[in-house]
């Protein structure tokens, strides 16, 4: 699965660059629903981004999964985008790549309370598309390679650009 997601972002890469939207010192702030695979859980986040060149952006967010099994998560992630343009000026594809923290809470069966940190990398991809020229919704997944608890985590998120 690692193998086919790096190929696939490393094609991305490699694709013609349309006209994306993304501008340099452009700002954007959003919020997103997302869903852990390793705490197999719904929960919230929060983003900001910022385009460092035109189709290149760097990302800081925070998520937080809802707890589940006795097990809450939380992290924190510096991602970088590099937007395709697609079919028209309005709708990109772009694989990302980054950094991530994060912290797992968990109380066992006789209620001892336990906490694990981690700091990983992120592999993934995502669809985005502009409603007006402030508004964009978007769908990502990534892969988060951390040593014993990898997670997958798919989220569905409403862009403002400033």
């Amino acid at each position: 699965m690692k193998k086919i997601l790096t190929f696939v972002c490393l094609l991305m890469l490699g694709m013609g660059v349309g006209s994306a939207q993304v501008q340099k010192n452009e700002t954007a702030a959003g919020v997103n629903l997302v869903y852990g695979s390793r705490i197999e859980s719904m929960g919230i986040g929060a983003r900001f981004q910022y385009g460092i060149l035109d189709q290149l952006r760097t990302e800081v967010g925070f998520n937080y999964f809802f707890e589940h099994k006795h097990m809450s998560c939380w992290d924190v992630n510096i991602n970088a985008h590099y937007l395709v343009g697609l079919a028209n000026d309005r709708f990109y594809i772009y694989p990302l790549a980054g950094l991530n923290y994060t912290m797992i809470d968990y109380k066992g069966e006789h209620n001892e309370k336990g906490e694990e940190n981690h700091i990983g990398l992120n592999l993934g991809a995502g669809l985005e598309y502009e409603l007006t020229e402030h508004f964009g919704v978007n769908l990502e997944y990534r892969h988060t390679i951390i040593r014993k608890v990898d997670q997958g985590v798919i989220g569905l998120g409403l862009n403002y650009k400033f």
